[in-house]
């Protein structure tokens, strides 16, 4: 299910991008898609709920959309936002919160389209992206995107995979593992660490820090081996 949240308190806006949803999302003969509607940043907020996208003007009553947009890129760095506004000068502010596009309504009709069809490929892509964990009656499927490491846990024969949203354990060997991934995201940091480099927060000369607070001490010659390939990784992304 593909799913959008529209931020908009203007009728007519909000009347022309469903529309506008509609009709390219028949027009890839996509059927499994919803599109939830919201006037205030502040109802939405309300909600606590996951969106692929979310749309939302700039100009809101109460909370703007850029207020929102730092709200939901803290909670969800990956998010998609595409903004709407009136106005050109708020393109700066929506830039520094990385937003996937910024739209100006009097262009919706040619550009939103195409952007939407974008994100849909892409999201459709990241999701054939995935590691099976667990036995016959009980697996899981876990994204890779969402995957930060993988660690060996320390004195048994198990490994936790650390998640955005929580960690779970498998009794897997770690090379096999990093075999059965087959992502050039994903590298060994020593022995004992298989690390998601769009998940790498830094590197200094002693440790490596991932999202979510993880500090993994390394020696000079793993810092140096890591770097080159989030570098390799990078030029190649490019």
């Amino acid at each position: 299910m593909f799913q959008i949240a529209m931020i908009e308190d203007e009728e007519h806006t909000r009347q022309e991008v469903e529309r506008l949803i509609s009709r390219e999302f028949e027009k890839l003969k996509v059927q499994d898609i919803t599109t939830e509607i919201y006037k205030t940043a502040e109802e939405f907020l309300e909600v606590k709920k996951h969106y692929d996208v979310v749309i939302s003007d700039i100009d809101l009553p109460g909370k703007s959309g850029i207020d929102l947009g730092r709200i939901l890129k803290a909670e969800q760095k990956d998010i998609c936002l595409v903004f709407l506004t009136s106005y050109a000068e708020f393109a700066v502010d929506s830039y520094v919160l990385e937003a996937y596009q910024y739209i100006l309504k009097r262009d919706m009709k040619e550009r939103l389209p195409a952007v939407l069809q974008k994100i849909y490929q892409e999201k459709q892509k990241e999701s054939q992206n995935f590691f099976w964990i667990g036995g016959v009656t009980d697996q899981r499927k876990l994204y890779h995107k969402d995957i930060i490491c993988i660690r060996k846990v320390k004195g048994q024969k198990y490994v936790e995979f650390v998640m955005v949203n929580g960690a779970y354990k498998e009794r897997l060997a770690l090379h096999q593992i990093f075999e059965d991934l087959k992502s050039p995201a994903f590298i060994f940091a020593g022995r004992s660490y298989i690390i998601n480099i769009d998940h790498v927060d830094r590197i200094t000369t002693a440790a490596i820090y991932l999202e979510d607070g993880i500090k993994i001490q390394a020696g000079a010659e793993t810092i140096q081996d890591v770097k080159t390939q989030i570098m390799e990784y990078w030029r190649n992304v490019e």
